[in-house]
């Protein structure tokens, strides 16, 4: 029996970031996403368009080889209304935070407490992401990011989802379960 192990498409985007260059004072980027990009990262993520994304970022060295970002994430989105399928703008604004460590720091673990159970705080800071060699890729976290800020059920002005009975008789389908019994009776005895 073969295992098939589904694999993340790669991120539309790219903007690397070498790790061992940053300076001390920490290196601002300012990223815009050209028109390719943007057609790109609508596809990837499904939605009718993407029409801008930018990102203004400081990135810099966190406590002893691990790298921080800070900053904001903009971006203008179209999705398909869930009821009507009429394009919905959308206006993206969203902080930026991330810490990353090297895979090999004691950082990117979490240490069980002593019942044994890991304890996560959903309201308190996110584990470090990991990073393996001189480079961090941020076109990675930035699309995931734009994709998780994307409102889950876009809907027009005005639209409203209404229930409709297709079913031109409701009840003819209906079978009373004495009708079933006496059906299975009638059936044994001829």
């Amino acid at each position: 029996m073969t295992e098939e192990k589904t694999v993340a498409a790669p991120s539309p985007i790219s903007l690397e970031v070498w790790v061992a260059k940053l300076p001390q004072n920490g290196m601002p980027i300012r990223f815009e996403a050209s028109e390719a990009d943007c057609a790109a990262l609508a596809d990837h993520m499904g939605v009718v368009a993407v029409e801008a994304m930018a990102a203004d970022l400081v990135v810099k060295r966190w406590k002893r080889d691990g790298v921080a970002v800070d900053g904001r994430l903009t971006a203008a989105v179209v999705q398909a209304c869930v009821v009507t399928l009429d394009p919905v703008h959308e206006t993206i604004d969203e902080p930026v935070e991330f810490v990353f460590v090297p895979e090999t720091s004691k950082l990117a673990r979490i240490a069980p407490t002593s019942d044994g159970e890991l304890h996560l705080d959903p309201e308190g800071a996110d584990i470090p992401e990991t990073f393996r060699g001189e480079k961090i890729d941020l076109g990675t976290f930035l699309t995931e990011l734009l994709a998780l800020s994307l409102d889950p059920y876009p809907r027009s002005d005005g639209a409203e989802f209404t229930e409709l009975d297709t079913d031109p008789d409701p009840t003819g389908g209906v079978v009373s379960p004495f009708a079933g019994l006496k059906r299975l009776q009638d059936g044994d005895k001829g």
